[in-house]
């Protein structure tokens, strides 16, 4: 039996496979890879699907956090972009970052170019479905962006803390099962700049040398001592 165009988008629909590979449309319509390569290959002449990447197409009402998202698995859109989507930040994301664990090159598609951020395997927690598309957490977009501050203004790592809907022991939490003493410090830092108060313990180790709060200005600022922490940056 011959599988129609509109039965196929239906099925990745409704399993919200919205991104999916030459392999999984062989298995949606139970034929072989060289025949799913021919009907793709029709469908995507007719616009009926868009081909992302090589071997790897989608539906055309995809987003670019749906598609972005499930290029690689697992990953998770983060950092600003992630802070964008909560409407924590007061910056528009010119590009969708995505977390994973391995090296990809970056996509430009639909317009919007995807950048993929390697990081352990290990930090790949805190983000949830929302629809189809993978998103950190509030609190773990902020985790992600004090671990990569090139990837997160520190202003921007600052201002979302400060809002109402960060779950401040959760970000706490993120912080503390990432394991990075930097990362700590310059939360605990920013915590306490901001006047708030929390209740979940951040563990950190005697620190023998002093850190920069933003790594890429200058050296320069006044070194506060109980997080060491050079504040080379004014935030307000």
């Amino acid at each position: 039996m011959h599988m129609n165009a509109r039965s196929f988008r239906e099925i990745l629909q409704r399993t919200g496979a919205l991104v999916f590979t030459l392999k999984d449309a062989a298995r949606v319509l139970g034929k072989p890879p060289a025949y799913a390569r021919l009907f793709l290959s029709r469908l995507a002449r007719r616009g009926e699907i868009l081909r992302v990447e090589r071997g790897k197409y989608c539906l055309p009402d995809a987003d670019e956090l749906e598609v972005a998202s499930n290029l690689v698995y697992p990953s998770y859109v983060s950092f600003l972009s992630a802070l964008a989507f909560h409407r924590l930040t007061t910056q528009i994301p010119i590009q969708v970052q995505v977390a994973c664990a391995r090296q990809k090159k970056p996509i430009d598609f639909g317009g919007v170019r995807m950048e993929f951020i390697k990081l352990k395997k290990a930090a790949l927690f805190g983000f949830r479905r929302f629809g189809n598309a993978f998103v950190a957490e509030p609190e773990k977009a902020v985790v992600d962006g004090l671990y990569l501050p090139e990837r997160l203004p520190i202003s921007e790592a600052f201002y979302a803390l400060k809002q109402e809907e960060m779950d401040i022991g959760k970000l706490c939490e993120h912080a503390e099962r990432l394991g990075s003493q930097t990362v700590k410090r310059r939360l605990g830092f920013l915590l306490e700049k901001a006047g708030i108060r929390w209740n979940v313990r951040l563990k950190i180790g005697k620190a023998t040398r002093y850190v920069l709060l933003n790594p890429f200005l200058g050296k320069e600022g006044r070194k506060n001592k109980k997080w060491m922490i050079v504040e080379n940056e004014a935030l307000e």
